[in-house]
């Protein structure tokens, strides 16, 4: 890496450069002009091209063609690597692509661009844009931020497209591989038609996909959005990241909303550092894209309207483990860690959504961000909503639930800070609480936990180490809906021999015994009660707990059978011809435990709906 920098410093004219957007002039051995960065009359900037640097004898701004581009277009170091050695033609150290491989990513590229221009010509028609222009002047768009990102509209025709882009000179084959076209009993057609269109950008502000409203009531789906393409990846992208760095990085914010039209119109109201996560919920990727830019505050909007209010908690307990990923351990952070500390949250008021709010008050929304409250402060205020604090069993549930939330807080003093200040808040001793926090510190990590983490029932009968190392995460699942549902225990087809966790064994035996999740276990079993019944995941108003834990026992049993299996057959093969019938017939009897367990799964999942998965998207 270090030599890739110093070829491409080599190769890039940093006069030409810059001079894109300062104008030069030459002064002897070097080139002048006025700072980029204050505002002067004289010019004091200065660029040399033997030293092949830049240095403002005003301002004392200096640097590389690598600092210059950083500072211009707001890129880490090594986005500004990549896009100078492009521009170098210097293949990066490391790179697997072939001059092939890029050739094809160039293609993709052209097309992409040809395609937007295409949408952009097509809401200007008054042939066919007429309606999504209308559209868009009832929310308020103003032609200023139309252009800004660029929207346009698919013209409802069978195969525009298509015969567009042919003229251009694409094939049908790169218009499907970007994700443009589709095939069908008629051949290709276009995959939009009749929308609304924005265009999707990566970070440096080029075309990699498309989100495509539906125009019309009988349209099939509301969005229609680009699959996954080498150019795309859903998950790591952030809507309008590319128009919002530079004020995320002058407020060290950001503020993460759902939907595109949130984005647009908290931009039109001069709210600017705002990203869209697309329609879901922020992912590992997009937070780590955020993270890296060593952000003050990061701060997750949630919509208003009676599904986001009822739903708040689950979504901010689904911020977790994104920060438990990235702080270290939980409990063995240390001092000055940022922790959660740099997540914030807030629920926006009753039945608006961020587009509705940056219309009609923009100041509010504004106040809001200013005003989000860390993901540990409400968390916990969540929890206490809904904690009858005036009953004994209230408050021991309610500092369980708080004890398991603070154990997972990396940074010591952090936790110690919420520590001190609920049990102020509540009237508990701290020790008590220090206590709990504790026991909760060693107990398992639940409280990452969430149910679209679990292993694929896809995966390889024989198992292997890493599913092996997955299991404790279904067992979890499994024992967090028990421990928030024990009413259940005595109805579920479940032995603790089916869990490797002994704590969760004896857990699972207690509870079996007829002991309390609340208040009869032992001290290190109720704690880890505790931080289970604050992982397990919300159940919607429409499923039943009961199947919702039949479901899950029997994938952990498929799990376990699976992982029993392929250790027999381990040992199996390592034996001689001679000893080998006990454990063939031992794996006979296995391979038909785990026919019948997976034909049981499959048959629950059919009759009550897959809703352990459900219910985690």
């Amino acid at each position: 890496m270090p030599g890739d920098f110093d070829l491409v410093k080599e190769r890039i004219d940093i006069v030409a450069l810059i001079g894109e957007r300062v104008p030069l002039k030459r002064a002897g051995r070097v080139y002048k002009g006025l700072c980029p960065f204050h505002s002067e009359k004289t010019p004091s900037f200065q660029v040399d091209p033997e030293r092949r640097n830049y240095k403002c004898f005003g301002c004392g701004e200096s640097g590389d063609v690598f600092t210059w581009l950083e500072k211009q277009e707001h890129l880490e170091p090594v986005e500004a690597l990549k896009v100078l050695a492009e521009r170098a033609g210097v293949e990066l150290s490391g790179s697997r692509r072939t001059p092939e491989d890029k050739a094809r990513e160039d293609r993709l590229r052209k097309l992409m661009d040809t395609a937007h221009f295409y949408f952009t010509q097509g809401l200007r028609s008054p042939d066919h844009g007429k309606v999504a222009a209308a559209y868009l002047a009832n929310r308020g768009m103003t032609q200023a931020a139309i252009d800004k990102f660029g929207l346009g509209y698919a013209p409802d025709l069978w195969d525009g497209l298509l015969t567009y882009i042919k003229k251009k000179g694409f094939s049908e084959e790169e218009g499907i591989t970007a994700g443009l076209l589709r095939t069908g009993d008629r051949g290709a057609y276009d995959w939009f038609r009749g929308r609304l269109m924005v265009p999707i950008k990566d970070s440096r502000g080029r075309v990699i996909a498309f989100g495509g409203r539906a125009m019309r009531a009988d349209q099939p789906g509301k969005y229609v959005n680009s699959p996954n393409t080498s150019l795309f990846n859903k998950s790591a992208t952030l809507y309008a990241l590319d128009l919002a760095k530079a004020s995320i990085r002058k407020e060290s914010t950001a503020v993460i909303v759902e939907g595109y039209f949130d984005t647009i119109a908290s931009h039109q109201a001069g709210i600017t550092n705002v990203v869209a996560s697309m329609g879901t919920a922020l992912t590992q990727e997009q937070y780590l894209v955020l993270q890296d830019m060593k952000l003050e505050r990061i701060v997750v909007a949630f919509d208003g309207d009676p599904a986001g209010q009822r739903s708040a908690e689950k979504r901010g307990r689904d911020l977790l483990p994104l920060l438990q990923r990235h702080s270290g351990r939980a409990g063995s952070g240390e001092v000055g860690t940022r922790g959660f500390g740099t997540l914030f949250v807030t629920v926006l008021p009753g039945g608006m959504d961020p587009d509705d709010l940056a219309r009609a008050d923009a100041p509010k929304l504004r106040t809001l961000i200013a005003e989000a409250q860390s993901l540990l402060d409400f968390l916990i205020a969540k929890i206490r909503e809904r904690s009858r604090l005036d009953q004994n069993e209230g408050r021991l549930r309610f500092l369980g639930e708080v004890a398991a939330l603070l154990a997972s807080e990396p940074d010591p003093v952090r936790r110690e800070v919420y520590l001190s200040t609920v049990a102020t808040d509540t009237g508990v001793d701290p020790t008590l609480l220090r206590r709990q926090v504790e026991a909760a510190l060693a107990a398992p990590p639940a409280p990452g936990f969430r149910p679209q983490a679990q292993p694929s029932e896809a995966a390889d009968e024989g198992g292997d180490r890493s599913e092996m190392k997955q299991t404790p995460l279904q067992e979890r699942y499994v024992m967090a809906l028990l421990t928030r549902f024990p009413e259940e225990i005595a109805r579920v087809d479940l032995v603790p021999d089916d869990l490797g966790d002994p704590d969760l064994r004896a857990l699972l035996k207690e509870l079996q015994a007829g002991k309390r999740p609340s208040s009869d276990l032992p001290a290190h079993l109720a704690a880890t009660a505790a931080a289970l019944g604050a992982a397990a995941p919300e159940l919607g108003e429409e499923t039943d707990p009961r199947q919702a834990i039949e479901i899950a026992a029997q994938r952990l049993r498929v799990q376990r059978l699976r992982v029993r299996l392929g250790e027999t057959r381990a040992k199996l093969a390592q034996l001689a011809d001679g000893d080998v019938s006990a454990l063939a017939a031992e794996v006979g009897r296995l391979a038909t435990d785990l026919e019948a367990a997976m034909a049981r799964v499959e048959r629950r999942t059919v009759l009550h709906g897959d809703t352990e998965r459900r219910e985690g998207e």
